[in-house]
């Protein structure tokens, strides 16, 4: 399969979506909660559950600490900044909430630092010098990548500035995202390649009023943000958008799991998803219900 192809019937395929009951029209509509998990923001686990420390983290999938793929979030209040630090591994983040500022090398110069607002999309390179923090606003980071994540402080380095370590990270501001039309949809391949083995990032952008894809499954766990507008997601081989689909939230964060049945589409307005997974997809249909 040629890799637009494979991001193509991933993109028109991929539904992770959330156990949940809606009641409509007097009938309850339930998914199937071996074929996904959710957690919706208010159900985070936070590591300070009060919120008071400047930085929060909570954990969505995997460890950190240990080898393998993991996915978490770091909440940033105002009026913080962090040391010159790295990672062992390459660390791919995506701003899903407020702005923060980015800079790289020894030297932490505020007035020098990046802004990146929400929808941005970075990599820390790994064993490559950084630091970030937030002035007057807040914000969110959703970072995945294999671990362990470690970090490393190092020495701050005494000015002047002289521009940082361009090789440092890679930044796409909002209005930078490569996006790729492709008629019901736009895609935007991130990091990786869903056809080869490893860790991939994408975004996906599905338009109201379009089909919504098919029964079908996929081999392996998908991870997914709802990063904009209501995604309605569906289980099983019984396809019926207008009465067995259920909403997903913006921040919502699914998991889909190997080789069971969904689909999904947008009804009345656009939808943005992050998606991430290990390669290689593919995509199955699957025989419908009558």
């Amino acid at each position: 399969m040629t890799n637009r192809h494979a991001l193509s019937h991933l993109a028109l395929a991929v539904a992770v979506a959330a156990t949940l009951s809606l009641v409509t029209a007097g009938r309850a509509v339930e998914l199937d909660p071996a074929a996904i998990a959710y957690a919706t923001p208010d159900q985070f686990k936070w590591r300070d559950p009060t919120d008071q420390v400047a930085t929060n983290s909570t954990i969505l999938h995997g460890d950190p600490t240990k080898p393998g793929p993991y996915i978490y979030i770091n909440k940033f209040k105002p009026g913080r900044f962090g040391n010159p630090h790295y990672h062992p591994n390459d660390r791919f983040i995506t701003v899903i909430d407020g702005a923060s500022w980015h800079g790289t090398g020894p030297v932490v110069d505020v007035a020098q630092a990046k802004r990146v607002p929400k929808g941005t999309f970075m990599i820390d390179h790994a064993n490559k010098v950084h630091w970030g923090g937030n002035k007057e606003e807040g914000g969110s980071y959703l970072i995945t990548g294999i671990g362990p994540a470690t970090s490393v402080e190092v020495a701050k380095a005494n000015g002047p500035w002289t521009g940082g370590d361009p090789t440092a990270a890679t930044i796409m501001l909002p209005d930078q995202i490569p996006w790729r039309d492709h008629g019901a949809f736009r895609l935007a391949n991130l990091t990786g390649d869903p056809d080869k083995r490893g860790l991939f990032v994408q975004m996906l952008m599905l338009l109201k009023g379009a089909d919504f894809s098919r029964p079908h499954v996929h081999p392996g766990p998908l991870f997914t943000t709802v990063l904009s507008g209501t995604w309605w997601v569906g289980t099983g081989n019984k396809f019926d958008p207008a009465n067995l689909s259920v909403p997903m939230k913006p921040g919502t964060f699914v998991t889909h799991f190997g080789n069971r049945v969904h689909w999904d589409g947008a009804k009345d307005e656009d939808v943005t998803l992050l998606i991430i997974g290990e390669g290689p997809v593919t995509t199955r249909r699957v025989d419908e219900a009558r």
